[in-house]
């Protein structure tokens, strides 16, 4: 039964879970007691850390008096505001926001003083925000005088901070939240140290609702019977890897020189080897009967007629193994995928156990430089082959095809020529290892075709089916490949039995029942990431008990229990009780704990964050400041860093609308996806680790490429295959994150560019300033049909419509300062076939720009805008919720703090971990 509550801020899952669950495992409602799941309504007061920060235009501070004319501001705030506010605002701000014109659905001739609640705030902090980030009034208008100004944001300031001191313990809600699915993957593998490489229990959970690509919001992470399904199942699957039993699986050894498999690919692998083998044979057969005709002894010529029937024999022996190699042409992100993937046919069904696996193939790189034009079958001449081993499941598909899951474990740089290679890989129950050339053809059938036309032409042959050519290319024509003799597999090993999840588990290296209670409360401990109460423990125990009583092995009992336990809202939520103290707003240990650990390594805490909240010592600023660097030197923190960026930038997005095929052939040759995300991921990890300023994101002169981006990015620097190097950008147009491919890609439509498209995302992820939706009645613009004239030409007149151009004049100067770049971030100064490329712009403050080098100095100029933004985002993140106007006053605060300490990346993510907001519920 799912109980929804609809709070203010969003729909909270109110689980009555535990009947349903033990339903599913075999226990009658009856024989359980429901366990208490409430929405817990909390304050998540603001703090007051001090006024307001004022701002000026383009980062010029206006004078730091707040009121010059004192006649003004005599009297009361009544007073004030009518004499003060109301002519400013009617003279400057109700011409495109008062009763005849709402300009961005805001109307400032209905403001009253006092104020009377939230939404008035939010009102008034908008006027504020506006004047303070020099947007309004626009330059196309009069401008106030900067002391008129400067009173107003004065005033402004004062009476916010007044009525957030007034309303501070009144607002605010605590949402519970549940694991999203990465968390929850990341939590299970360190709960139970599992590998999950290749494993993921989610599979099959409904998506994420996300909001502003964030997904990790409370108020939108709701819980459905469905899913409460998915968790069983999840559950069943995780604790069948935690605690599997407790024999060792014996290790075996299989060795494979035939059988292989490649799809409908393999009969044209089959025909060509036959023909190979018949080739070879027959030529030896010539020599054997030269061999006859010369030799007159009788014993001699027997021996030579016997040789014959022999190598006859073993050649129809083999025939009945063939294919005997896998042979690879393509890479895996080609069209067809002929000739991508190769795997043991015997050994489809996988492994019999998890377990580590040593594999040693006899490969064979072959024609690396074929006698053709350079890079002819669109592979990269000048790399070493390069072999990937990843891993299958036939219950998820076919073995020859991309499968949902295959991670790469292996890689193997080859030598020109056969060579051995071997690797230890951690293979799951039921997964066989398959290979696959990553740098292989991006057109291997039609190069294959072209030339085996040729040759065949060449020895007089006509194709007599439609295939002939394409078989006889890849017989003779000596285009790249990949060829894999044999294949042995060992295992599996374990570097230690009872492994460490086995001994925790079961409180030893063997079972005993009578452990069970210690057992459960260590566990639950550990999975609710704080004490478990009495009750919580007894209604564990209670299920195995149960289990017992119906007959079920003890074991399989307890591991019942702790399925249960994993389906259970102390682990599936983040619980985020207060201290024990009464007057206390503050979170309790255990939960500032969680907090952190969910930002920074979005997973459980480790021991030694347990055993500081256990102590009671987060409370103290200084422990969570060393807690913050240590969890930051910790691999754990690439998650963080890789989790916030697929959120921030919505890199999560990237691949989703794939560039075309033809027209961006090396987005595919050089698997450019998952480089673009990892240059962007080292550029953040380095201003993280180096303590650089956050300016560095909008402009610096350095960025990270392998050789796959250094082509794309027409860098002149060595860089070896897939190895990523730092390298310096100054002068051209890399550099920051507006430079690099992956948000020059993820902001195109994988066909063209549209101005409107970037204008609009710069706005909501660098600027903090999102448009409003546009009018019902305007027709958008397609970017894909753009007829004779330019974009340019097309957007000029869509912003003809006045009802488009208030918008538009924001929008499009930014997403025109990007055009030089196309649908995958490779630079361009012309259209196909479109005319030049004309980035210039000017931008709503009056700064102009004709390249993109300008257009990020213009941004430089409103770095308190993109500092903002950027704040706000990464405090989002951390709490789970939205910021709303109570968290204000503590942003401006960081802020503040942030520009002292030269608006450092690191600094920032720390003084947001000890602000007051973060420890709060």
């Amino acid at each position: 039964m799912i109980l929804f509550c609809r709070w203010k801020q969003g729909v909270i899952a109110v689980a009555l879970l535990m009947p349903l669950l033990f339903w599913q495992i075999g226990l009658s409602a009856s024989n359980f007691s429901d366990p208490e799941i409430g929405s817990k309504s909390g304050v998540r007061p603001s703090s007051n850390s001090g006024d307001s920060s004022v701002v000026g235009k383009s980062d010029e501070n206006f004078p730091n008096q707040m009121f010059e004319d004192e006649s003004l501001i005599s009297g009361s705030t009544d007073d004030q505001f009518n004499r003060l506010i109301v002519p400013f605002l009617k003279q400057h701000c109700y011409k495109c926001h008062g009763s005849k014109e709402r300009e961005a659905d805001r109307r400032f001739d209905l403001l009253e003083f006092p104020l009377a609640d939230d939404d008035a705030l939010i009102e008034f902090q908008d006027v504020l925000d506006q004047l303070n980030l020099g947007e309004m009034p626009p330059n196309s208008e009069p401008q106030p005088d900067v002391a008129e100004t400067t009173q107003v944001i004065g005033w402004l300031t004062a009476e916010i901070a007044k009525f957030q001191n007034l309303r501070q313990g009144t607002g605010g809600e605590t949402v519970l939240r549940r694991l999203n699915r990465r968390e929850y993957v990341n939590t299970v593998s360190d709960l139970l140290r599992l590998n999950t490489t290749g494993f993921d229990p989610t599979v099959g959970f409904p998506a994420d609702q996300k909001i502003d690509h964030l997904d990790n919001q409370g108020h939108a992470l709701v819980t459905s019977g469905f899913l409460l399904d998915k968790y069983l199942e999840a559950a069943d699957k995780i604790m069948e890897k935690a605690l599997p039993g407790l024999v060792k699986p014996e290790v075996q050894e299989w060795s494979f020189a035939g059988g292989f498999q490649q799809g409908e690919f393999t009969g044209f692998v089959t025909d060509v080897e036959l023909r190979e083998k018949t080739e070879r044979y027959l030529s030896k057969l010539r020599g054997t009967f030269r061999s006859l005709a010369k030799v007159t002894e009788p014993s001699r010529a027997a021996a030579i007629r016997d040789r014959a029937t022999t190598e006859f024999e073993n050649m129809a022996n083999t025939a009945e193994q063939i294919p005997t190699q896998i042979r690879l042409y393509e890479h895996p992100r080609s069209q067809r995928h002929v000739g991508s993937y190769g795997y043991v046919s015997d050994f489809a069904n996988g492994v019999p156990h998890d377990g580590y696996y040593r594999i040693v193939l006899e490969a064979e790189a072959l024609n690396r430089v074929p006698p053709y034009e350079k890079n002819y079958a669109q592979t990269r001449t000048e790399e070493l082959l390069i072999l990937g081993l990843v891993t299958g499941d036939v219950k998820e598909g076919p073995l020859h095809l991309p499968q949902k899951i295959e991670p790469e474990l292996a890689r193997f740089e080859l030598a020109d020529g056969k060579q051995k290679v071997e690797a230890r890989v951690w293979l799951h129950k039921g997964t066989t290892p398959r290979f696959i050339y990553v740098n292989g053809s991006h057109r291997a059938r039609a190069a294959h075709i072209e030339i085996g036309t040729i040759l065949m032409e060449a020895a007089g042959l006509k194709p007599q089916k439609g295939n002939d050519a394409y078989a006889y290319g890849l017989q003779h024509a000596k285009l790249p490949q990949i060829r894999i003799n044999s294949v042995f597999v060992r295992g599996p090993v374990y570097d230690k039995w009872p492994t460490r999840t086995q001994v925790e588990l079961l409180g030893g290296t063997a079972f005993d029942r009578s452990r069970n209670r210690a057992n459960v409360t260590s566990f639950l401990t550990r999975a609710y990431r704080r004490k478990p109460t009495a009750d919580e423990i007894g209604r564990i125990l209670h299920v195995i008990e149960a289990r017992e009583s119906q007959g079920i092995a003890p074991l399989d009992a307890y591991r019942d229990g702790l399925k249960a336990a994993l389906c259970s809202p102390g682990f599936l939520y983040l619980d985020e009780p207060l201290t024990d103290t009464s007057t206390s707003r503050r979170l309790s240990d255990y939960a500032i704990a969680a907090r952190l650990s969910y930002f920074l390594w979005s997973s459980m805490p480790d021991d030694i964050l347990f055993s500081l909240a256990t102590d009671g010592q987060l409370s103290d600023p200084k422990v969570l400041a060393n807690q913050f660097d240590r969890m930051l030197a910790d691999p754990k923190s690439d998650r963080f860093v890789r989790d916030f960026l697929a959120s921030w930038l919505n890199l999560d997005a990237l691949g989703s609308t794939p560039p075309s095929l033809n027209a961006f052939k090396e987005y595919y040759i050089d698997d450019l996806a998952p480089a673009m995300k990892e240059e962007t991921f080292l550029f953040t990890r380095h201003l993280l680790d180096e303590e650089m300023s956050i300016d560095r994101f909008i402009n610096c002169d350095f960025t990270f490429v392998n050789a796959g981006l250094a082509r794309l990015y027409k860098l002149d620097v060595a860089t070896d295959g897939s190895a990523f190097k730092k390298v310096n950008t100054a002068g051209g147009p890399r550099g920051g994150l507006l430079g690099q491919s992956s948000v020059l890609t993820v902001t195109a439509n994988g066909i063209d560019t549209s101005p409107v498209v970037r204008g609009v995302w710069l706005l909501e992820n660098i600027l903090g300033t999102p448009p409003n939706p546009p009018p019902p009645d305007v027709e958008p613009l397609d970017p894909d049909i753009r007829g004779a004239g330019t974009i340019r030409e097309q957007i000029e007149k869509h912003r003809n419509n006045p009802a488009c151009a208030s918008c538009h004049n924001k929008i499009d100067p930014l997403g025109f300062a990007l055009e030089n770049f196309d649908a995958i971030g490779r630079y361009r100064s012309s259209y196909r076939q479109r005319g030049k490329v004309d980035s210039s712009g000017i931008l709503p403050s009056g700064d102009s720009f004709a390249t993109v080098s300008e257009f990020k100095n213009c941004l430089l100029k409103q770095r308190s805008k993109f500092a903002k933004a950027l704040t706000k985002k990464l405090m989002t993140y951390s709490l789970g919720r939205p910021v709303d106007i109570s968290d204000r006053p503590e942003i401006d605060a960081i802020l503040t703090d942030l520009s002292k300490n030269n608006n450092q990346f690191r600094y920032l993510i720390k003084r947001i971990v000890l602000s007051d907001t973060f420890v709060r519920p």
